[in-house]
């Protein structure tokens, strides 16, 4: 029994082909988030829309659908589902007098012939080899009897030995020939199997099931995320005098199956799929042991100057390699409208760029390369962040290499290398000495470098040469440079950089030493 005011059946939705071509493209670290759009006239009553051409790896938990209108009230979405099915092509073979067939049947009766005909000549000549055998077991059963050689005996061997070699020749050139008619029947048999073979394809689409209260026109937006689609910084600076033009671009790989035509994208750094958790704390154990003789135990460590810009404080970064964001989220927008294909190749899509002023000098360290380089300092004139990655060099003679930058906050100041300057040579030499005091246990350490600069071009060459020295953290150890050994400094700052100011002329040497004593007291080990 139906209730009051019910009907007793309700009219089935309607089903409409809805074409919402992919509009814009949010891309991150690992995965993409796509939007398709569309604009819908309906009447009312219920609908179905259904959204083809969907890639299959579609995430069916991310999908997000809205209708809007301009009239109010708009219609109202009752559900949204992924749906997915098996494509199968309808077998395609080929008629029994169709040309694929009738080639086919042609070559196997030639090839068969040509085979008979090649077993044949291999007959021929098998019975040539064995009559040249005989003839020549009959020479040399003749020769140590014969009084004068027989002249028409000669000829006859070599007429037989030309024979054969005739007989090879032929033999190859059949033997080619039936090679290349087995290719070629090779070739149409595998398009036979081909052709016979029925195709599936799993392809996947979007049903909307919605029901508009008032006719009209309607704006309809489909999200979803898919995978197998990721995005990477990559720079390109050009150097042409004292101005350095930076280019930032995205590189975009997507494998998701459906192909992007001119949307717009944007590049995220967020890391929605980061798991969120706090630490867990360990328990202290607390030992007793006997007194131990008071000791200082030292070592030697590296310690990073600057991971970002010039002369900064070192920032700790637990983003992935490549994608250092600084501790915050950002999302960059592509400056134009891009097409990208499902093809898992590698595309370059511009983000932004500007110029900037640059101080433009030569920069030496010897400790880790025996290079001079050219060295450009500038800022981030953008009102983006740099973040890290690779960096193409060019300039006015063209590409020149590649570098890498970390990550640069705007208007932070930011070094890059050009290459090196291969006029230059430079040779170091280290030299160290060892002392104990017997009495009080006092170490001193003693270490010379020695520079050995020389200048090969026809032009005067002015480069920074940098050493260093240890930096002390604590009292019982001291370093001091040797004044009498050492060369004059430009510089010498709080983190043990000596600086020189060198200017070479042409083809030109100077020698630049350094030498500095660490001093510990005899309760310190480690040095």
């Amino acid at each position: 029994m139906n209730s009051p005011g019910s009907t007793a059946t309700s009219a089935p939705p309607s089903t409409t082909i809805v074409e919402a071509p992919v509009a814009s493209v949010k891309l991150l670290e690992d995965r993409a988030q796509v939007t398709r759009k569309a604009r819908v006239r309906l009447a009312p009553g219920p609908h179905r829309l259904v959204v083809d051409g969907v890639t299959p790896l579609v995430a069916d938990r991310t999908l997000r659908a809205t209708i809007a209108s301009a009239a109010a009230p708009g219609p109202r979405l009752d559900e949204a589902r992924v749906r997915r099915g098996w494509l199968a092509e309808p077998e395609v073979r080929p008629n029994d007098g169709g040309p694929h067939l009738d080639r086919q049947r042609e070559l196997s009766d030639e090839l068969e012939s040509r085979q008979e005909a090649l077993a044949g000549l291999q007959k021929r000549r098998g019975l040539v080899e064995k009559a040249v055998r005989l003839f020549v077991d009959a020479l040399n059963r003749e020769l140590p009897r014969a009084r004068e050689p027989d002249e028409a005996r000669w000829t006859g061997l070599e007429d037989l030995y030309a024979s054969l070699d005739g007989l090879d020749r032929e033999w190859l050139d059949r033997r080619s020939a039936i090679e290349t008619i087995s290719r070629e029947l090779a070739g149409l048999l595998v398009r036979q199997r081909a052709g016979d073979r029925s195709e599936h394809r799993l392809t996947a689409s979007i049903e909307l099931d919605l029901e508009a209260l008032a006719e009209g026109e309607h704006d309809l937006e489909v999200a979803y995320t898919v995978p197998c689609a990721l995005w990477r910084p990559a720079h390109r600076a050009t150097l042409r005098g004292g101005e350095v033009r930076f280019e930032c671009e995205a590189a975009v790989w997507q494998a998701t199956g459906e192909d992007w035509n001119d949307v717009l994208l944007s590049f995220s750094t967020a890391r929605p799929t980061q798991r969120s958790a706090p630490p867990i704390l360990a328990d202290d154990l607390l030992v007793l042991q006997r007194r131990r003789e008071r000791r200082v135990e030292v070592e030697v460590r590296e310690a990073t100057i600057a991971t970002t810009g010039e002369g900064m404080a070192s920032r700790e970064s637990r983003g992935l390699p490549g994608v250092d964001d600084g501790g915050e989220p950002r999302l960059l927008d592509a400056g134009v409208r891009t097409s990208v294909r499902s093809d898992g190749l590698m595309h370059r899509v511009p983000v932004f760029s500007f110029a900037a002023q640059a101080e433009v000098d030569r920069v030496c360290c010897p400790e880790l390369t025996p290079l001079v380089h050219l060295r450009s300092r500038q800022a981030n004139a953008s009102k983006q962040a740099l973040l890290a990655g690779p960096v193409t060099l060019l300039r006015t003679s063209g590409y020149v290499g590649r570098s890498t930058i970390d990550f640069v906050a705007p208007g932070e100041q930011f070094a890059i290398g050009w290459g090196s300057e291969d006029a230059v040579r430079v040779r170091r030499e280290v030299r160290e000495h060892r002392e104990r005091s017997k009495l009080t246990g006092k170490q001193t350490i003693t270490r010379e470098i020695e520079l050995s600069l020389s200048n090969l071009d026809d032009q005067p060459m002015d480069f920074v040469l940098n050493e260093r020295i240890p930096v002390s953290e604590i009292d019982k150890v001291t370093v001091q440079l040797v004044a009498g050994e050492t060369s004059q400094p430009t510089s010498v700052d709080d983190r043990g950089i000596v600086a020189w100011k060198v200017v070479l002329p042409p083809h030109g040497t100077r020698t630049i030493a350094l030498a500095y004593t660490v001093t510990a007291a005899g309760a310190v080990q480690g040095l």
